[in-house]
């Protein structure tokens, strides 16, 4: 799966308003589709679609807030849910264990989360004229972005 299995291009160029016949900003839409949803993992860690992920052991620990976990814990492996993370326990330090995490489905996909990137894609797309950033993204985006964030510093 891909991001652009997400949202697709003509969804985006249809949220845009860009005529579908208009092909020539096709890849740099298909950029910032990538770049949005990709936005919204960083900041939340929930990982859209899923894929293996390499987390490293410091201490025989590992604290993973990336969500939905996947893989099922093996015999040697153990793990705890906590609220914002799940921490897995294995002896040995400084090893790596592969998780695999994010969404199976589209459709599992809290929507609330597309609707963000969405508008960041607007934001990307339309940027320069308007002269939006990141910082003008709606007080609405924001509050589900803090709402889904599972790392808070």
């Amino acid at each position: 799966m891909a991001y652009t299995d997400i949202i697709s291009l003509d969804d985006a160029k249809l949220y845009l308003r860009v005529d579908d016949t208009q092909t020539e900003d096709d890849t740099q839409i298909t950029r910032m589709i990538n770049g949005a949803l990709s936005y919204v993992e960083r900041y939340t860690n929930y990982i859209l679609f899923a894929r293996d992920k390499e987390y490293r052991l410091i201490d025989g620990k590992v604290r993973v807030y990336d969500y939905p976990i996947n893989s099922e814990v093996t015999s040697d492996l153990e793990s705890s849910n906590k609220t914002l993370h799940t921490i897995y326990t294995l002896g040995s330090d400084n090893s790596l264990i592969t998780l695999n995490v994010g969404y199976v489905s589209n459709t599992d996909i809290p929507q609330e989360l597309i609707e963000v990137a969405y508008e960041i894609i607007d934001i990307y797309y339309y940027g320069k004229e308007s002269g939006k950033t990141m910082a003008d993204l709606s007080p609405l985006s924001k509050d589900v972005l803090n709402n889904y964030k599972r790392f808070i510093l």
